[in-house]
């Protein structure tokens, strides 16, 4: 019989898997490059009206190598987390605000480069990377807050 109590080896338990949630420095540094040439996809598209198709096969490549990467890493934990957000209630908020100012900028980005202002596009890129990008480290922490309190619904 152990001497840690039931309820602290529980607790132990949901901080273990809480961990599972956290990726490496290169995922969340390559995520923030990703999420900046994403939101700058009308610029590219205006500044490089031939190369189009390169970049959809570009975003298929990045969305199949991300599942791959999701997929794979469960694999390898047996660790199998709720994918849906909304099992996670704390970080529905934040899941929100991202797409909100992820469809605003874009908007914004869209707006400028339909007038040809590609200067103001650009200073807008980076705003909106980084919004979006502290609204996915939030969302983690509090996917990781929600497991560790036991509060992920299925």
């Amino acid at each position: 019989m152990s001497d840690t109590p039931e309820l602290d080896q529980v607790a132990d338990a949901r901080r273990r898997i809480a961990a599972h949630t956290r990726f490496p420095v290169a995922y969340w540094t390559l995520a923030g490059v990703v999420l900046v040439l994403a939101a700058g996809l009308p610029i590219w598209i205006f500044l490089l009206p031939t190369g189009r198709s390169y970049l959809e096969w570009g975003l298929v490549a990045l969305v199949l190598a991300s599942a791959v990467y999701s997929w794979t890493r469960r694999r390898r934990s047996g660790v199998y987390l709720a994918k849906r957000v909304g099992s996670y209630p704390s970080a529905r908020p934040f899941w929100l605000g991202g797409l909100a100012v992820a469809l605003v900028g874009f908007f914004v980005i869209n707006f400028w480069v339909a007038r040809e202002q590609i200067g103001s596009a650009l200073l807008v890129l980076p705003v909106v990377g980084l919004a979006v990008f502290g609204l996915q480290i939030k969302l983690r922490s509090a996917m990781m807050r929600d497991i560790e309190q036991g509060r992920v619904r299925q």
